[in-house]
C-alpha cells in the first residue's frame, strides 16, 4: 500500500515500521424470520511506530491522506523522545526476513465480491423453510475481505489479503433451541439454507426438556462446543508468561501435559483456516506442533523472549489445528452407555487460569445419551472443570472442521455439571 511508503519517507532519523490495512465487509441479520439490519462497513487505517533505541512511540489514524500520515508519523517520534526506554523493543527485521516467507491462499474473489442482495436473499430462503416448520429464525451472514501491508527502515516489505465469510443461526421453537453455524474464506463453502436447517432439527429435537441431577458425565461435545472450551487451555502457551510463573505450564516445556490422543497444531497454509505468512512485526510464519501426543511440544516466543532464552521465535499462531481420528458422532454416541451431548458453551469464563479450571454453560441443544440413543433433550447446565483434566480424558475425536479453530468432535468422560440453569 502507498500509504506505508509515504510513512517510510517521511521518517527523519531512527528505526520506524508501518502497518497499514483496509477493511470491506457487510453483515446481515434477521430475527423471527425477518431481516432487520444490513451492514456495510469499510475502513481504513496505518499504525506507526518510530524508535530510537530503545525509546519508541506509536501512533495509529485512519485518515491516510499524505499530510495525516506525515503528522502521525512526526507524532510518533516526538513520543519516541520523551518515553522512557522499552527493554523488551526489538530493532525492526531485515529484507533477509522475507525470504522465508511462505504464500497462502486466504483470499476469494467470490467472497469479496458478494452483495447484501445476495446474502439476503439465502437468509430469506432459509427463513422461509424454518417458517414452514413453525420456528423461529435468527442469526447473520457477513461476508468480507481485507488487505494488510507493512513496511520498515530495515527493508522488509510485505502485503497480504484475506476474506472471510460466516453464518450463525439460531433456531426457536417452543421451549427447544437449536443453533449452528459455518465459517469459511470462501463464500462457496458457507450455506445459510444448511446451517438453518441443522438449527431447525436440533430445535425440534430439544423440545420438552427435563432435569437432570448434576454429577459427572461422559460429554460428546461437537466441534464449536470443543473449540469454545479449548480456547482456555491454549491460550495460556506464551513462555515468558510461562516462565516467570503466570501460567499453568510453567516447567511444562517438553513434557507430557495432556493425553495421548491429543495434538494441536499451527500453519497457515491450511487450506480449512489460512492466514497471512507473517505476524505483526513481520516474522515468518511456519508450521508447529504446540502438543504432540499430549507432550506441550513449543511454547509462544515473542523475538524479545526467545533472544533471552536462546531459543527461536515463533510469533503467536495464526490458528489452532487440533487432530482427530475421524470418528463419527454417531459413532459416538453408540458407543455412549450414559452420557450427554453437546451442541456448544456459551459465557465460558476461568475460574483460576493458573489451574486452569473454566466455567461456563451448555446452550442450545443438550441431549441425555442412554445405552447409545439419543434418549431425550436435558435442561441447560453449568460446568465447572480442569481443561487439562479434559484433554487427559478423550476417548475419542471426530474429523477436524473449522469452528473458532480447526477441531474435532470429543468424546470425553467424566465432565463435571455442577447445576441446571433456567433461561
Amino acid at each position: 500500500m502507498d500509504a506505508v511508503g509515504v510513512a517510510l519517507r517521511a521518517a527523519r532519523v531512527g528505526d520506524v515500521t508501518v502497518s497499514a490495512g483496509q477493511d470491506s465487509s457487510l453483515t446481515t441479520r434477521m430475527a423471527d424470520n425477518i431481516i432487520t439490519q444490513n451492514v456495510r462497513q469499510d475502513g481504513r487505517w496505518l499504525s506507526v511506530t518510530c524508535a530510537f533505541g530503545k525509546k519508541h512511540g506509536s501512533v495509529s489514524t485512519s485518515d491516510l491522506s499524505r499530510d495525516a500520515i506525515r503528522g502521525a508519523v512526526r507524532r510518533a517520534e516526538e513520543i519516541a523522545r520523551v518515553t522512557r526506554p522499552d527493554p523488551e523493543h526489538m530493532p525492526p527485521l531485515g529484507r533477509a526476513e522475507m525470504r522465508k516467507y511462505v504464500p497462502s491462499t486466504s483470499d476469494v474473489s467470490a467472497t469479496l465480491a458478494a452483495t447484501a442482495g445476495q446474502v439476503a436473499r439465502d437468509l430469506a430462503r432459509a427463513a422461509r423453510e424454518v417458517g414452514k416448520m413453525k420456528l423461529r429464525l435468527s442469526g447473520a451472514m457477513s461476508a468480507g475481505g481485507s488487505v494488510w501491508a507493512i513496511g520498515n527502515s530495515a527493508g522488509l516489505r510485505a502485503c497480504h489479503r484475506s476474506t472471510n465469510a460466516e453464518v450463525h443461526m439460531t433456531a426457536l421453537g417452543g421451549d427447544g433451541s437449536g443453533w449452528a453455524q459455518e465459517t469459511s474464506h470462501d463464500i462457496a463453502d458457507v450455506n445459510a439454507g444448511r446451517a438453518a436447517a441443522e438449527a431447525a432439527r436440533i430445535a425440534v429435537l430439544a423440545r420438552h426438556p427435563k432435569d437432570l441431577a448434576p454429577g459427572n458425565y461422559t460429554v460428546i461435545m461437537k466441534p464449536a462446543a470443543a473449540a469454545e472450551l479449548l480456547m482456555f487451555a491454549l491460550w495460556p502457551f506464551d513462555a515468558k508468561a510461562a516462565d516467570e510463573g503466570h501460567s499453568y505450564l510453567r516447567g511444562k516445556l517438553g513434557k507430557k501435559v495432556f493425553g495421548s490422543n491429543f495434538t494441536v497444531r499451527s500453519d497457515h497454509t491450511d487450506p480449512r483456516s489460512p492466514d497471512s505468512p507473517f505476524g505483526g512485526d513481520g516474522l515468518a510464519r511456519r508450521p508447529m506442533h504446540w502438543v504432540r501426543n499430549g507432550v506441550v511440544e513449543n511454547l509462544v516466543y515473542s523475538r524479545f523472549w526467545a533472544k533471552k532464552k536462546r531459543k527461536a521465535p515463533t510469533g503467536w499462531p495464526p490458528n489452532h489445528i487440533v487432530e482427530g481420528d475421524g470418528t463419527s458422532v454417531d459413532a459416538m454416541i453408540a458407543s455412549t452407555e450414559h452420557g450427554l451431548l453437546i451442541t456448544r458453551f456459551w459465557y465460558v469464563r476461568y475460574i483460576d487460569s493458573m489451574l486452569p479450571t473454566a466455567t461456563g454453560m451448555t446452550r442450545d441443544g443438550l441431549f441425555l445419551i442412554r445405552n447409545g440413543r439419543i434418549a431425550g433433550p436435558v435442561r441447560q447446565m453449568r460446568f465447572n472443570v480442569n481443561t487439562t483434566g479434559v484433554l487427559n480424558s478423550i476417548e475419542m475425536t471426530g474429523t477436524p472442521e473449522r469452528a473458532w479453530m480447526v477441531v474435532p468432535a470429543l468424546k470425553v468422560r467424566d465432565f463435571s455439571f455442577t447445576s441446571g440453569t433456567r433461561f
